[in-house]
């Protein structure tokens, strides 16, 4: 993921405090709820990134039977070259 992409995920991280507790530190549910937001956060940027690299490999497809059926109009085939 490029940092632009990772951007939400670290605004999160530089937002996030954490509950205390008079015995013991941290609130251990307040800490799982966190990391829930973390991870659903990132996995959000992660299908968003997935997503693009799908659209990617179909414009590469799309691109390389054009190509072919040109070669194909004009008397060649791709082994040809």
């Amino acid at each position: 993921m490029s940092s632009d992409r990772l951007e939400p995920l670290a605004e999160l991280f530089t937002k996030l405090k954490f509950r205390r507790q008079i015995i013991g530190g941290l609130s251990e549910a307040d800490v799982w709820k966190k990391l829930e937001e973390v991870q659903t956060e990132y996995r959000r940027l992660y299908d968003l990134q997935a997503a693009g690299y799908e659209a990617k490999l179909k414009e590469r497809e799309v691109r390389i039977h054009q190509l072919e059926e040109e070669l194909s109009l004009a008397g060649r085939s791709r082994k040809e070259l």
